[in-house]
């Protein structure tokens, strides 16, 4: 019995099931129902995009190899507030009666895998007194399996945010973001340019990643192409580039929830060398400049020399992030210089023009 999807057959299950309605293919039941490894179903489930509806999650709940702990992440991710106040008329009606239906007659046999629902940033709110006076126990009981940590291509995928849940609006001087609980503005500094999206797509198409790629991180640079997220905006001057990326928070937050940007930093320092190689930090790298700016608190990283595959010349970096709500708002500023990326020009560049509230 396996504990991890390995990337060949992760990128078979990926071109079969995951968002197949927005390619416009059929859901290939053959494979489907031909799966016998649970490791494969609940790779299947947790990656599903709900925009493709329920069909797939309707029959991995009906296969008899699916984990109890799969079923357990179906269920808090389903609509469950909506079951309990419209019952039949909720979206999810069919696929929650079927899990407590199976879990009544004992249909799921095993626990290997560990899930939590208090871990989970894509659950959903629901009355839990009310919940627990109906559903199954079983459901609700302490995960007995073992943890398994995602491969880095999910991780990466993890970080993307459903275009349903935000409105981007692009000027020529600004970039405003929203959501129903956030907004976060940009105002472009003087002097910079913007470059196309056309440019951007072009240069992430002939990214060159580190030679040690798959060595140190088990991953084709193909597949890593293929969950890299876009940034929103890229600003150009003749010797200083702003990049800005938003990130979902959620996974990037320890179990405990009580994450600050300078830990979700420290993080990051291992997981950007997958894109570029670091051949020196500044002294006392590991210190992570806290900076309060109207009431927001942003973190900022010492300097990184780096080496990137499609440049001739090393660059200098520092990467600049700010968490609000479920939103990482994440600046990455190259330079030919490292004096460009003192603090004083990056207040004056970027945390001078951010209002975030």
């Amino acid at each position: 019995m396996k504990y991890k999807v390995s990337e060949k057959r992760a990128e078979f299950l990926r071109e079969k099931f995951f968002e197949y309605s927005f390619r416009g293919i059929d859901l290939d039941l053959d494979t489907l129902n031909n799966i016998t490894e649970p490791i494969e179903l609940d790779f299947i489930a947790r990656n599903h995009n709900y925009d493709d509806g329920n069909d797939i999650l309707l029959k991995i709940i009906e296969n008899p190899n699916c984990d109890l702990s799969t079923i357990k992440m179906i269920f808090f991710r389903a609509d469950l507030d909506g079951f309990l106040a419209r019952n039949i008329e909720s979206e999810d009606f069919e696929l929650i009666s079927n899990i407590v239906a199976n879990c009544k007659k004992d249909y799921y046999q095993s626990e290997r895998f560990y899930y939590t629902p208090e871990e989970d940033s894509y659950k959903l709110d629901f009355d839990l007194d009310k919940a627990n006076s109906i559903f199954p126990k079983i459901l609700f009981g302490k995960s007995k399996g073992r943890k398994i940590e995602p491969n880095f291509a999910e991780f990466f995928k993890q970080r993307n945010i459903p275009k349903s849940n935000i409105n981007i609006e692009k000027l020529a001087d600004k970039i405003t973001i929203r959501s129903a609980e956030t907004l976060f503005e940009y105002d472009f500094p003087n002097n910079f340019k913007i470059i196309c999206e056309q440019k951007i797509n072009q240069f992430i198409d002939n990214y060159k990643f580190p030679q040690n790629l798959k060595s140190t991180f088990s991953i084709s640079d193909k597949l890593l192409k293929k969950v890299v997220i876009n940034p929103q905006v890229v600003l150009k001057n003749d010797n200083t580039t702003i990049i800005l990326f938003l990130f979902n928070a959620k996974p990037l937050r320890m179990e405990n929830a009580l994450t600050n940007v300078a830990t979700i930093m420290r993080n990051e320092f291992s997981y950007i060398q997958a894109f570029f190689q670091i051949t020196g930090v500044e002294e006392n790298f590991d210190k992570i400049r806290r900076i309060k700016s109207n009431e927001n608190w942003f973190a900022i990283s010492r300097g990184m020399q780096v080496k990137i595959e499609n440049f001739q010349e090393e660059k200098y970096l520092k990467i600049l992030i700010t968490e609000k709500g479920d939103f990482l708002f994440y600046f990455t500023i190259f330079s030919n210089s490292i004096e460009n990326l003192e603090y004083e020009k990056i207040q004056e560049q970027i945390i001078d023009h951010i209002n975030v509230q």
